[in-house]
């Protein structure tokens, strides 16, 4: 499953309901979450679904075939907004049990049936006759709304990981619970039904159209799939003949091209990288109007948000285009990781989502070059991992579950960025070769099974000869990651002795009370060696020396490649010799990034002063690389959004943004406003990031031609390039004009220009009234609005306001607290402010006005937030005076 952006986010509760934070003790009662028993497991389902459009319910019978596994009086299925209207056993012998009776629990979503025998064990088969809800919480078996030709029309999709299957039929909806799957729907005439497998059977009966699907593959509840209405598709046949599809609502099949390529491409290249063919003859991708998350791996039935899946070649950004690519290969990468192996519980949902988030960038760095993937992994990547995992409140790779009830909480930068990142470092020590085997054990060995980290270990350690599980432990059970500081102890002609020490890096500089230890595998380049590491070591212990073969005068850069998920921190004289090869650029751009990287957030920890990083901004004016710049302009926000804190008429924010647009007023001369034919997509997006950012620091000229575009488009329709839409469309509402700018097509980038609005203005409450109070916007797009406000400070004021006066309806909108969509809201609402007053808000507010089991779902969320905000007053107080000092010798 992707994410439902291209950067990882939430957080997790773990599951015996964690002591809030944020009420007093002993409000919240620890309860322990019930599991499955163990007497019976299922072989194969036989689900019968019959929805209703204009009720928007369904009939459903389901026939479970079981293994009584130890003699029981007493079954147990998950089952959630479900009338139960009739129970069946049926006993090896034939004979039947009926009208069996059943209680139900709301806390475990679990039915239990009462048996008027003790059956013992033996192969059984369950009747279950039910009925259900489509609802609109993009969960379950959920109704999706869409407009063609002026017509509202709805289609029913699913969306089951992780524990939502049991909204659509009873099942022991735990991943450990394999099974075989025989599905039939009843839709009504003329509509398509689509499942995980092929068509086997289509009849009518009045005006219903049956159609039966094929036997699945042995698989986890969480990976069925269904989905109705009127489609329109595309389809092509792999080179090794599996036929790929990727449906549409009407009127949209033409933007399905470039997915139905990415997808063709992917399903042979994975079969040959893992060396096991895809296990279904098809493979349907289809775009959901309203769609939770990114996308969903079903197995054969792969679902998408529209944004993830279709390309327009004149309305899709370089940076969107390379998403699309990368959510499909994710997806499609799942088949094996994750759908053909499974992990035995969600404490190892790492295991497909961290090596799913990492194919998904092999697959497109070897097939889309042009794509120079591994530059945005950088950013979307291993920064995001490193963003969360600085926190004090942070979680491990393998974090314990106890309720998958809250699992939404876990799907963030530590499960799919920071996972991302670890797997990256593990190939690059291994080699690319010995990685590739141990998959492919590991595949072999567990397919249509179960697995845990330590069985991939273990097949890792027997194709690489290195022990992995002793190498990698520390980085998948520990929180955080560590700052590596190096420091030179004496040099000769040809040698450099190196000091190297280890701690956890903690954002607000603070020291780890854990005292973890990392097997850190250090690389190294040199100016001899810039591109290859000339020498590798694994640091172990907490300090050590080394002797390296350099000369002197030669720059060293540890980490070659940014390639380890650590940060280094260099000594005066090393960081100095860097600096140079990042103004001459003999420095490689992925070193140049991480460089820069690292110096920020040990500025923004306090461990180096705010001059070290504005003179780096000053050494990379030469700097061409999107990707550094990126990681640059997020320092620059950093210390220009706490600034505005400062004081109450900003005046010091206002001298550092005329420092900012000083400096990059040049940088876009250099690089211009209009698009080269054929030019390369990273200098589109280097542009659009500029213009940006020279707007928001308030660059007049920039503005005026932004507002120049904007008018044009708006007045004659003059394209605007999709790299720059943002930031033109940004300029134009912050200019206070009252200009019309409506939702088209619910662009993101709209979305977040118009959050960016004044304020004071009244445009924010007529915005948010909108789109949320009047529905006017989707769900799954709600969080968009509330990313512009927090860019200024009071726009964060409003969005907190309005989050504490609509919490009702925003969970409401999201289908609860365990919601990623709500709690992320919750995050932008908050964490951006930079006051003691506003993290004791947070702290407090919701105390009271959820119950004990949503208060607990969100007491981690929280405590990010509450951590983040004080890290803000941190940072003001040690940033604020030296950028005064600062700015005060550079003449403003």
């Amino acid at each position: 499953m992707s994410p439902f952006s291209s950067t990882r986010f939430h957080s997790i509760a773990t599951g015996s309901f964690a002591m809030a934070s944020t009420c007093p003790a002993g409000s919240i009662v620890k309860e322990k979450y019930e599991r499955l028993p163990d007497y019976a497991a299922p072989t194969h389902y036989k689900i019968r679904l019959e929805p209703d459009f204009s009720s928007f319910t369904f009939k459903g019978c389901v026939e479970i075939d079981l293994d009584v596994l130890k003699a029981t009086k007493v079954l147990k299925a998950h089952a959630k907004d479900l009338s139960i209207s009739g129970i069946t056993l049926k006993l090896a012998n034939g004979q039947e049990l009926p009208n069996l009776q059943h209680t139900y629990s709301e806390k475990s979503t679990m039915l239990a049936i009462d048996l008027p025998i003790e059956v013992t064990p033996q192969k059984v088969q369950l009747k279950i006759d039910y009925m259900g809800v489509h609802n609109d919480k993009m969960q379950g078996f959920y109704r999706s709304k869409y407009l063609h030709e002026g017509q509202e029309k709805w289609i029913l999709a699913t969306q089951f990981e992780s524990t939502y299957a049991r909204e659509a039929f009873p099942c022991f909806d735990e991943p450990m619970y394999k099974a075989t799957y025989d599905v039939t729907l009843v839709v009504d005439d003329g509509l398509t039904a689509l499942s995980n497998a092929p068509v086997r059977a289509e009849s009518k009966e009045g005006k219903k159209h049956i159609v039966t699907f094929d036997t699945t593959p042995k698989m986890s509840s969480y990976l069925v799939a269904f989905a109705v209405g009127h489609f329109e598709y595309l389809e092509q046949k792999s080179s090794k003949g599996t036929l790929i599809r990727v449906y549409t609502v009407p009127g949209k099949k033409h933007l399905g091209e470039f997915a139905l390529e990415v997808g063709t491409k992917s399903i042979d290249w994975y079969a040959d990288w893992f060396g096991i063919p895809y296990s279904m003859p098809k493979c349907d991708l289809i775009a959901i109007p309203d769609f939770s998350m990114g996308a969903m791996e079903n197995w054969g039935l792969v679902t998408f948000r529209e944004i993830a899946l279709l390309f327009d070649a004149e309305k899709t950004s370089t940076k969107q285009k390379a998403y699309v690519a990368l959510v499909i290969a994710h997806e499609l990468a799942h088949l094996w990781f994750g759908d053909l192996v499974t992990m035995k519980w969600w404490t190892d949902l790492w295991l497909k989502e961290g090596f799913a988030s990492f194919m998904e960038y092999l697959f497109v760095g070897y097939n889309y070059p042009e794509m120079k993937i591994w530059l945005h992994f950088l950013n979307d990547e291993l920064a995001s991992g490193f963003e969360l995992d600085a926190l004090k409140n942070s979680h491990p790779i393998e974090v314990p579950i106890d309720n998958p009830n809250e699992l939404d909480e876990i799907y963030d930068s530590i499960t799919y960025a920071k996972s991302n990142s670890v797997n990256r470092m593990l190939c690059f020590y291994l080699g690319e070769e010995s990685f590739q085997k141990g998959l492919r054990i590991y595949l072999q060995r567990f397919q249509f099974s179960n697995a845990e980290t330590n069985d991939l270990w273990k097949c890792l350690s027997e194709a690489s000869g290195v022990d992995v599980m002793a190498l990698m432990s520390g980085w998948t059970k520990q929180m955080g990651f560590p700052v590596v500081a190096v420091s030179k102890v004496s040099e000769d002609d040809k040698n450099l002795k190196l000091s190297f020490t280890q701690k956890r890096f903690i954002a607000d500089g603070s020291e780890d009370s854990a005292d973890s230890l990392w097997k850190v595998p250090l690389t190294f380049s040199s100016t001899s060696s810039p591109d290859q590491p000339f020498h590798r070591t694994v640091l172990s212990e907490r300090s050590s020396e080394q002797s390296l073969a350099v000369a002197k005068g030669e720059w060293l850069k540890v980490n070659q490649g940014t390639t380890g998920f650590y940060r280094v921190k260099y000594s005066g004289e090393l960081l100095e010799g860097l600096l140079k090869a990042v103004a001459n650029q003999t420095l490689p751009v992925l070193d140049r990034f991480g460089l820069s990287n690292d110096l920020f957030a040990l500025a923004n920890a306090g461990q180096v002063p705010i001059s070290q990083v504005l003179s780096f901004v000053e050494s990379s004016l030469k700097e061409n690389e999107y990707s550094v710049w990126r990681t640059l302009d997020l320092g620059i926000v950093r210390i220009s959004d706490t600034l505005a804190y400062f004081d109450s008429d900003g005046a010091l924010k206002k001298r550092f943004d005329r420092y900012v647009t000083d400096l990059l007023a040049g940088v876009l001369d250099r690089v211009g406003w209009e698009v080269a034919e054929k030019e390369d997509g990273q200098v589109s997006l280097l542009r659009g990031l500029l213009v940006g950012r020279l707007c928001k620091s308030g660059h007049q000229p920039s503005i005026n031609k932004a507002q120049a575009m904007f008018n044009a488009y708006i007045e004659s329709n003059q394209k605007i390039h999709a790299d720059l839409r943002l930031a033109v469309f940004g300029a134009a509402i912050r200019s206070g004009g009252d200009k019309k700018c409506g939702f088209p097509e619910v662009e993101r980038a709209a979305l977040i220009a118009l959050g960016l609005t004044d304020p004071t203005s009244g445009r924010l409450e007529k915005l948010f009234d909108y789109a949320v109070a009047q529905g006017k916007v989707r769900s799954q797009d709600l969080m968009q609005i509330f990313v512009g406000p927090a860019v200024s400070r009071d726009g964060q004021k409003f969005i907190w306001n309005f989050f504490k006066s609509n919490l009702s309806l925003l969970l409401d909108k999201f289908g609860g607290a365990n919601s990623g969509l709500f709690q992320r809201c919750m995050k932008l609402s908050a964490q951006e402010s930079c006051s003691e007053e506003m993290a004791k808000d947070v702290e407090t507010f919701f105390c009271g006005k959820i119950d004990a089991t949503a208060l607990a779902t969100l007491d981690r969320p929280i405590k990010q937030v509450t951590e983040h905000i004080r890290n803000n007053v941190k940072f003001l107080a040690f940033a604020a005076p030296q950028v005064d000092e600062y700015l005060k010798k550079k003449g403003y």
